[in-house]
């Protein structure tokens, strides 16, 4: 089954949702994920200043990460995503626009045509944004999209793995494509010991 995910690197969810998907296909789940990216850093901007995107010289790891993941998506890198997730998430590593370079050029991304060609990577992570917005809705990441009516922005406290991670999986196709009318469902926290509702 095709599904798009928007992820944006920054994000602990989107993190989660990738090691999941990737685990539900390792557990023989029928899906073939096509990865996209969507800027919360764009989304959450105040409307009175320029875009994210606007700027080729920008230094915002959250932005760049964006563009070179159009870049690796041309060169066939795949690797660039786990690489970018892992270092910020798993290893909880500070990175600069020298290390994203790094993480690119050994995922087999050409940096220097990057470089020189950094505006055309922008303005592709730009219309990529704003497709998603227009088309889906998407305000968060990660957002799934099965069909254009079933779209479902999700977060996921821990990423499940195996059996858990197939479960999981098919409930929420079960959920998405069959109850249109669910908008939304949360867990809410549960209230600390010694406090009343």
């Amino acid at each position: 089954m095709p599904v798009i995910c928007y992820i944006d690197y920054t994000c602990p969810y989107s993190y989660r949702a990738r090691r999941w998907l990737r685990g539900v296909a390792a557990a023989g789940g029928d899906l073939a994920v096509s990865w996209r990216t969507f800027s919360l850093k764009q989304a959450n901007r105040d409307p009175d200043t320029a875009s994210v995107f606007a700027d080729p010289r920008t230094a915002s790891v959250s932005v760049l990460a964006l563009a070179l993941a159009h870049a690796a998506r041309a060169a066939g890198a795949d690797g660039f995503h786990d690489a970018v997730f892992d270092a910020l998430h798993r290893d909880r590593r500070r990175l600069d626009p020298d290390d994203l370079a790094a993480l690119a050029e050994a995922a087999g991304v050409d940096t220097a045509a990057f470089d020189r060609d950094r505006a055309r990577w922008l303005q592709a992570a730009a219309d990529e944004h704003h497709e998603a917005a227009a088309r889906y809705g998407v305000f968060g990441t990660p957002t799934l999209v099965f069909d254009p009516r079933s779209v479902v922005f999700v977060k996921l406290a821990t990423a499940p793995a195996g059996v858990q991670a197939l479960r999981l999986w098919r409930a929420l196709c079960t959920l998405a494509r069959s109850h249109p009318e669910l908008v939304e469902i949360k867990r809410p926290a549960p209230a600390r010991r010694g406090e009343q509702a």
